[in-house]
């Protein structure tokens, strides 16, 4: 008989190979400095070891080809109408019941902290610290984020994501944990994020019959 170990190598080694074979239906958006093992990563920068180098909207897929689409803080670099098509593209192309993930910088978390004087700092980048209780540093970090070269456009927080992503036609809006999700980056009490899904085929359905 198989020793516990041994099952679990071979456990392991069958979700790995399933998890490599399914790649091309996950797909991280703007991957940055953070791809992920599993995934197709996107990014626009052609310097960024990414899998897929193109600039969005629109999506570079075909439609309802993926399962899944995690977009971390991208959305806030794109204007308010680009964004919008952005989620729309997200929409087409994935499949019905298809999860997407997008979290951004919590604009209200970030100016309530500031507003309350909490004291708050963040090293960004490494060794270079920022403190919350200054606005300058809050729009060099946050509202214009010209501590990088792509420049922010837009703000949201979690009550004006989740209305963008229920516009574009996704449902069923579960809070994305700001510290412990696997997809993130780093875990922050300046983010905040949700997935949605697209309408199965049988709710489309469902709806249609009422």
């Amino acid at each position: 008989m198989k020793g516990y170990e041994e099952l679990m190598r071979e456990f392991t080694g069958l979700e790995t190979t399933k998890l490599r074979r399914t790649a091309h239906l996950r797909v991280n958006v703007g991957c940055g400095e953070y791809p992920m093992n599993f995934w197709t990563n996107l990014d626009g920068d052609p310097e960024v070891p990414a899998q897929v180098h193109a600039v969005v909207p629109p999506m570079p897929f075909d439609d309802e080809e993926l399962e899944h689409i995690y977009v971390g803080h991208l959305l806030e670099h794109l204007t308010f109408v680009d964004g919008a098509e952005f989620l729309a593209e997200c929409y087409r192309c994935l499949k019905p019941g298809g999860r997407l993930g997008v979290v951004v910088p919590d604009t209200r978390e970030i100016l309530t902290r500031w507003f309350n004087q909490m004291g708050d700092e963040i090293e960004v980048p490494q060794y270079t610290w920022w403190n919350v209780n200054d606005l300058d540093d809050i729009c060099h970090l946050f509202l214009y984020s010209d501590v990088q070269d792509s420049l922010h456009h837009w703000s949201y927080d979690a009550s004006t994501l989740a209305r963008a992503m229920t516009v574009a036609g996704f449902e069923n809006l579960t809070e994305i944990h700001r510290y412990g999700d696997i997809r993130l980056a780093s875990g922050a009490w300046y983010q905040c994020g949700w997935d949605g899904y697209k309408p199965s085929e049988r709710t489309k359905e469902d709806g249609k019959d009422e």
